[in-house]
């Protein structure tokens, strides 16, 4: 019983996470479940070159009550997180101060890299993420930036 009600939650929750249309277009791409029902883990994938690779940042727009909630979520969290970072992906994550009402993870290489991270990450899945959306960063200053720009002489 407690079973198929947090199960109805979860799903209730899920229809109120905006997911950015890109992220359903690959899903379907790929042949995967609908946004509701997404595999926990992500779709393995080489690491991307390191080198001038692009660089998108995942932000998360938190729900009011992250802080609270998110103890019971923050291994299963960090160990996609890490399993990305390991992989080549991602670069950096976390949360900004308090108030805490955004997070922001930079993955390096595909956009598709942070929109699989969002579509297997727990946060979303149980309502801690209220949306998300990735946008290409063009770096352009730094050893890793994706078209480095220097001033003219």
């Amino acid at each position: 019983m407690f079973v198929r009600l947090f199960r109805a939650r979860v799903r209730r929750r899920m229809e109120g996470v905006e997911l950015p249309a890109e992220l359903v277009t690959a899903q379907r791409a790929a042949g995967a479940a609908p946004p509701s029902r997404v595999a926990a883990a992500p779709v393995p994938v080489a690491a991307p070159k390191v080198q001038g690779a692009p660089h998108f940042l995942l932000i998360y727009d938190l729900a009011p009550d992250y802080l609270q909630r998110r103890a019971q979520f923050r291994d299963e969290h960090l160990a996609l997180a890490w399993k990305s970072a390991d992989a080549g992906e991602l670069v950096l994550g976390g949360a900004l101060e308090e108030p805490v009402e955004q997070a922001f993870l930079l993955f390096r290489g595909a956009r598709e890299a942070a929109l699989r991270f969002a579509a297997a990450d727990p946060y979303v899945k149980h309502g801690l993420v209220r949306a998300f959306r990735v946008k290409q960063w063009h770096t352009v200053a730094g050893a890793q930036a994706h078209a480095p720009l220097r001033p003219k002489a």
